[in-house]
């Protein structure tokens, strides 16, 4: 699933969450790809490492 198939307001939330988090620093970046994993694969898709 391409991140484009998520409607427009649930990438900008999540893109929020995700910033609003690392900047209290409880998020990791390995632990922002298991998040974002877990969420695309509700859609059939997966994160990839690059």
């Amino acid at each position: 699933m391409a991140i484009s198939e998520l409607n427009e307001d649930t990438q900008d939330q999540i893109c929020d969450l995700l910033e609003n988090l690392q900047q209290i620093e409880k998020l990791k970046n390995k632990d922002m790809r298991i998040l974002l994993d877990k969420i695309v694969r509700t859609y059939g898709g997966k994160v990839v490492n690059k």
